[in-house]
């Protein structure tokens, strides 16, 4: 039987119905908090899962930085490396270099390892060819005397992309960090012997010497001398004529 209007407006008014339609409204209600709290709760979860992907990238990043970066210089003078943050031994070798006396070679000094390996086969042995000697002290200092064969370690600093020898100094700039320091050396210069020259380089301030062979032979080869300063176009003030110079190596 079709219901009349007064009949709708009395169920409409119904409290029965109308607590009934209010229950409905709050289930469906608490229904779409919880669908959005789950949401909700599922980006939180999604965005932490983010961000640790994004540190770890980060992280590899970093640690690819720091093996593919730093920087290498040699400690002459010296079988290990300073016990300097992120700095460690490549290899300690031998120091060796051109013959004061002869002319040619090579004009640069060089760490030779331990552990050489055969040069490729099929080389001629009839051409002319370069000569390499092993390197001498030719003063006493400290813990070395005159014919001591020098030792050199080849250092890499692995938080650093550059490194720098600062002649007539014990100090590095700001920012920088010292790696170690000493005094300037290069072949020696004298009026009634021939001395072809050779580089200026660092060696440590407490010099070693090589125990390999045989101590204070004087089987010459590349010699090693300390720097002096000569007054003239080097000015004086600031330096001294025959002041024996300082170096540092530094790293950046």
């Amino acid at each position: 039987m079709p219901v009349s209007g007064q009949e709708k407006r009395i169920l409409l008014n119904d409290p029965d119905m109308m607590n009934s339609r209010l229950e409905a409204l709050e289930h469906e209600l608490q229904a779409l908090k919880s669908a959005l709290l789950e949401t909700k709760t599922r980006n939180l979860a999604q965005d932490a899962k983010i961000n640790s992907q994004e540190s770890e990238i980060q992280d590899l990043k970093n640690q690819l930085s720091i093996k593919t970066s730093g920087s290498t210089y040699i400690r002459w003078g010296h079988k290990t490396c300073p016990v300097v943050n992120g700095t460690s031994l490549l290899y300690a070798g031998f120091t060796a270099g051109r013959h004061y006396r002869e002319a040619g070679s090579g004009v640069n000094t060089l760490c030779l390892p331990h552990d050489p390996e055969s040069a490729p086969a099929g080389l001629p042995s009839d051409s002319s060819w370069g000569r390499l000697y092993g390197a001498e002290y030719d003063f006493s200092f400290k813990n070395i005397a005159v014919n001591d064969d020098v030792p050199c370690a080849v250092c890499f600093a692995h938080h650093a992309s550059s490194s720098i020898m600062i002649p007539a100094k014990r100090s590095c700039p700001l920012s920088w960090t010292k790696q170690y320091s000493g005094f300037l050396t290069s072949d020696a210069t004298l009026s009634n012997n021939v001395y072809y020259g050779s580089e200026y380089l660092c060696v440590d301030e407490n010099p070693e010497y090589m125990t390999d062979g045989a101590r204070q032979n004087n089987y010459d080869g590349r010699l090693f001398f300390p720097v002096h300063a000569v007054c003239g176009s080097l000015p004086c003030p600031p330096y001294r004529d025959l002041q024996k110079l300082a170096c540092v190596v530094c790293t950046m």
